[in-house]
């Protein structure tokens, strides 16, 4: 116990000490989303009464307003059928991580050429899965079945020689559990 608190102690006072050393953090707060329809200019709340009882708290004060295209996030069950069924599989065959198979799909299919703000230099960058919405992201995950199901070549694998593995969908197998 006299170790604990004196570890305690130490931490404690590192970090009373630090703390006038230390620059503010930036407030971290949650903002909730609204979903709104655009008609003749003006937009058209959902849930309007709460909305605008959200509002209150900001009464004359300057906001930030995004507006953005609706998208469906995706299931948290596509998510468990993308890592449960098609990449544990790939990686089955494969003889690799699953992190490593998902790390390759990635790869394989969600590289992107980007531009520098200035436009002058190009490279490539791979896409997070959580960048995508719910239909790119299904695209992503069937794209990934059907190059599974592709036959290997001789020269190895890319994106036209995949494993020649079946790979179910989703109403075909159970993944539940997983």
């Amino acid at each position: 116990m006299e170790f604990i608190n004196h570890i305690l102690g130490t931490v404690h006072s590192q970090t009373a000490s630090e703390k006038n050393k230390t620059m503010p953090l930036k407030e971290r707060k949650i903002y909730p989303k609204w979903k709104a329809t655009a008609r003749g200019g003006r937009l058209y709340f959902e849930r309007e009464a709460e909305f605008n009882n959200h509002l209150i708290p900001y009464d004359q004060k300057e906001l930030q307003v995004v507006v953005k295209p609706y998208s469906k996030s995706r299931s948290r069950q596509e998510e468990k059928f993308y890592h449960a069924v098609v990449v544990r599989l790939i990686a089955g065959e494969m003889e690799l991580t699953d992190n490593e198979v998902h790390e390759f799909l990635k790869s394989l299919f969600l590289t992107t050429e980007e531009r520098s703000t200035s436009g002058k230099f190009r490279y490539h960058r791979t896409l997070s899965t959580t960048e995508l919405n719910d239909k790119a992201y299904r695209e992503y995950w069937e794209q990934c079945i059907r190059w599974a199901a592709l036959p290997t070549k001789p020269s190895g694998l890319s994106q036209d020689s995949g494993l020649s593995l079946y790979i179910p969908y989703p109403r075909e197998v159970s993944y539940k559990d997983w």
